[in-house]
């Protein structure tokens, strides 16, 4: 099949190409001109690069009309990290593009649209099944829900099918700096104590290998339309997702919880209800907690030394 991969070198972006590769898929990856692609190199010669800003109408257009995918998986996303969260870039760099990005594929015969939302689009609630009526507390989650809407008219318009995936948190070797995560590895490993709230909230941690599978997933399935929570289907508690990443990093180390408040709008459970997709596809998560965690420990601990 002929995928077209947005946001190619980011931490999704990357294991998706990964795994559509060797699945036999010929796979198109855009990247932003400035972003690093180190994560793709060992991929090279074996994709198709291209290096364009999803808002560049004409050239969006030209390399979709020359590589004709015929499915688009929208990955890219401008703002992901918390700070950014309240930012108008939510709306000014995103929103616009993901239509783009439909339009293109449409003129180019392109017959599915994957959209990537996140969990962020029901907000603070815990009811947080497809149907819901979507509450988001940030711009973030605002603008994933406009985008859905309005991606989802423009595929309809040009008979395309259409699935939008709510990703819930994503964690694996290589992530991106600054989440929970690696944040609280790379810091034991280095022997620092973290600060952290109480850790009395629940969290769906899913493995990025597990992410991705249900991305392609979604992509090759002919009937797979509508919107889908991929996650775990299951809520950890943050304080036994520390104290585990502490007894394999830093056995040692004694930990005090608490030294950080909660946010004003912090989801105290999160937890996803993955029947829908389950049902849809052939997909199931593959790698459990605790198993995903001791080799995301392990990669951390061979890449800082």
């Amino acid at each position: 099949m002929r995928l077209l991969i947005t946001g190619a070198s980011g931490f999704v972006g990357a294991k998706t190409l990964e795994l559509a590769l060797a699945a036999g898929h010929e796979v198109a990856g855009t990247v932003r001109p400035q972003s690093p692609a180190r994560r793709l190199a060992k991929f090279a010669g074996r994709y198709e690069h291209l290096p364009l800003e999803l808002s560049d109408r004409p050239a969006l257009t030209a390399a979709l009309a020359a590589f004709r995918p015929e499915a688009i998986i929208h990955l890219a996303w401008a703002g992901v990290a918390n700070k950014a969260r309240f930012d108008l870039t939510q709306i000014t760099e995103n929103i616009d593009a993901a239509c783009a990005l439909v339009e293109a594929g449409a003129a180019a015969d392109c017959s599915a649209f994957i959209g990537t939302g996140s969990q962020g689009e029901y907000g603070a609630g815990t009811a947080m099944l497809e149907d819901s009526l979507p509450e988001p507390t940030t711009l973030y989650g605002a603008a994933k829900v406009s985008t859905l809407y309005l991606t989802r008219q423009l595929a309809a318009q040009a008979g395309m099918r259409h699935a939008w995936l709510r990703l819930f948190s994503t964690y694996g070797p290589d992530d991106n700096e600054g989440w929970l995560i690696p944040m609280l590895i790379s810091q034991m490993l280095r022997g620092e104590r973290p600060q952290t709230t109480l850790g009395t909230q629940y969290w769906d941690w899913l493995h990025v290998d597990d992410v991705a599978r249900g991305v392609l997933a979604a992509a090759t399935t002919p009937t797979a339309q509508g919107v889908f929570n991929l996650g775990s289907g299951e809520a950890v508690q943050v304080r036994h997702a520390v104290e585990t990443i502490r007894d394999l990093a830093a056995p040692a180390m004694e930990l005090i919880f608490g030294e950080i408040p909660f946010r004003p709008d912090q989801v105290m459970h999160m937890q996803a209800n993955i029947d829908r997709l389950k049902a849809a596809t052939t997909w199931a998560p593959q790698v459990p907690f605790a198993k995903g965690i001791a080799g995301t420990v392990d990669w951390y601990r061979e890449h800082m030394a």
